[in-house]
């Protein structure tokens, strides 16, 4: 079990907390305390939770992309970075709004295991890279070269993924978030196939999609197109029901393929 300090900034707080106290929940985490406020530039909610380690990313992920968070920052407790200005100390829910939590003893350490994918992606650095693709967007391939070369081999591939989740969820928001709910074809026609085109040459085939001549995926070198599975996973996820869309990458040019191919689905 971990506990992680979440703070997040939103564009208002009527109902915030129900929101992502449900993502909480969702993801078997319980929530300890709890702070909303409220000041010019919109609600901040800082929460301390605790639940699964192997759920950690699910959780970051899923609020990360969710529409009500503007920014947000999780760490294990005691050691996450303010958004803001430091929050005073966060009090304890009361029995009405929470089941009482039951202390734990700390559990024995566990002996190393080897890594096995998927990885747990570099959030620090992901979360340090995503305002500058934000702010160059369409044109983010020299920030993304520069994501690979400062996280560890290990963590790469999952890295380049949640940057690409994390910028398809930013893109939809910002560009596509008033119009209604589409089925995953009409979304990958309306949404998927305008937004990739605007980082790629690519062909779409139904529900396949091809990157031609991808930047991050020089022949004999190592694969970058998980950055547009996440990509399309991000954009095209809030756009259809129900809100999940997975994206399987079938061929690399980085392996000899003449073009990266992906696979969408619910």
């Amino acid at each position: 079990m971990v506990e992680l300090e979440i703070q997040v900034h939103s564009d208002r707080r009527e109902g915030l907390l129900t929101e992502l106290g449900h993502v909480v929940v969702t993801n078997h985490f319980s929530l300890l305390r709890q702070r909303l406020t409220q000041d010019s530039r919109g609600a901040w909610l800082s929460m301390l939770v605790r639940g699964p380690a192997e759920q950690r990313f699910a959780l970051e992920e899923m609020l990360g992309t969710h529409t009500r968070v503007l920014s947000f920052e999780a760490a294990l407790a005691g050691e996450v970075t303010p958004l803001s200005a430091p929050v005073a100390h966060i009090p304890r829910i009361t029995e009405t709004m929470a089941q009482p939590v039951v202390e734990e003893p700390a559990p024995m350490p566990e002996p190393p295991v080897a890594p096995t994918a998927p990885v747990t992606p570099d959030i620090s650095q992901v979360e340090h890279i995503l305002p500058k693709l934000a702010q160059d967007y369409p044109h983010i391939y020299p920030w993304l070269v520069a994501l690979e070369n400062s996280v560890a081999d290990s963590v790469r591939e999952s890295s380049l993924i949640l940057a690409g989740r994390r910028t398809g969820a930013w893109v939809y928001k910002r560009d596509y978030a008033m119009g209604a709910k589409l089925s995953l074809s009409d979304a990958i026609k309306r949404i998927g196939v305008p937004a990739l085109k605007l980082l790629a040459d690519i062909e779409q085939h139904g529900v396949h999609i091809n990157i031609l001549n991808s930047p991050l995926c020089t022949p004999g070198v190592q694969s970058g197109c998980k950055f547009y599975g996440g990509y399309l996973e991000g954009l095209l996820g809030a756009s259809v029901t129900p809100k999940k869309v997975f994206v399987r990458h079938l061929s690399c040019r980085s392996a000899g393929a003449a073009h990266c191919s992906m696979e969408i689905s619910h």
